[in-house]
């Protein structure tokens, strides 16, 4: 799960799937598929999306704080 939210924060960051997926090193469609894991594994929708990216949900706001402290915490906990 840490992935994605790595995948997360980078989309929130860029606001956009493809430079998102840049950043990462990996490919648009395994971003938005790694976004829909954490939507589904968390259980609710984080990314209001159209055709695009169009912005983050008020959930995926609040699941965004959380993000950034699970990742640095746990890249803390790596070095």
């Amino acid at each position: 799960m840490i992935d994605k939210l790595e995948y997360f924060i980078a989309l929130a960051k860029a606001r956009h799937f493809g430079r998102a997926a840049e950043e990462l090193g990996i490919t648009q469609p395994t971003l938005s598929a790694g976004i829909k894991q954490l939507e589904d594994q968390l259980g609710v929708m984080l990314v209001q999306r159209g055709s695009r990216f169009q912005s983050l949900t008020p959930e995926g706001d609040q699941v965004l704080g959380w993000a950034r402290r699970i990742v640095g915490d746990t890249r803390a906990m790596r070095e």
